[in-house]
């Protein structure tokens, strides 16, 4: 009888350690993740423009081959002459197959095309704004996207009378 009840002990300890594979660690966040924000312009877009859009990048673009390698994510079209878009990247995805994840992306920028279709051709896309520390569009701020956690205020100022630096095209 001792056996018996040393043995079912045994077993639903075993158990409880077997389906406790992370102990009394909290479990990851749920929910929806993204980040949302506005885009304000200034001044007269250009002509010809067919597409704008924010784009995020995993890192900051340093060789013209970047721009396609450290693509990640797509904002829906922004509107031709808009004065200012408010956005966020769970309700605006350009496609909904192509899915952001958690992470740090160093580059966030608001790009133009005169191309009808969308291309991840470096030479058809004009950045013109940049999500920016302080203002300042030549220093690109980093953009986290936690588990479960909307990131708020992304906002990028577009000055079409103040292009910011272009990466190499």
């Amino acid at each position: 009888m001792n056996k018996i009840l040393l043995n079912i002990i045994f077993l639903l300890f075993s158990f409880l350690i077997i389906s406790c594979n992370k102990g009394i660690e909290p479990s990851e966040p749920t929910g929806p993740f993204g980040f949302s924000g506005k885009v304000t312009f200034i001044g007269k877009w250009p002509e010809g423009v067919k597409r704008t859009h924010i784009v995020v990048f995993k890192n900051e673009i340093k060789k013209v081959e970047d721009f396609f390698n450290y693509f990640s994510f797509i904002v829906d079209s922004i509107p031709y002459g808009s004065k200012e878009f408010k956005y966020n990247s769970i309700d605006n995805p350009f496609n909904p197959n192509i899915k952001l994840i958690p992470g740090i992306y160093s580059y966030v920028v608001v790009a133009q095309s005169k191309t009808p279709e969308i291309t991840l051709v470096r030479s058809d896309w004009n950045v013109v704004g940049v999500y920016c520390i302080s203002g300042d569009q030549s220093k690109p701020k980093t953009l986290i996207i936690n588990p479960g956690q909307i990131t708020p205020d992304v906002n990028i100022t577009v000055d079409f009378n103040n292009p910011p630096p272009q990466p190499p095209m």
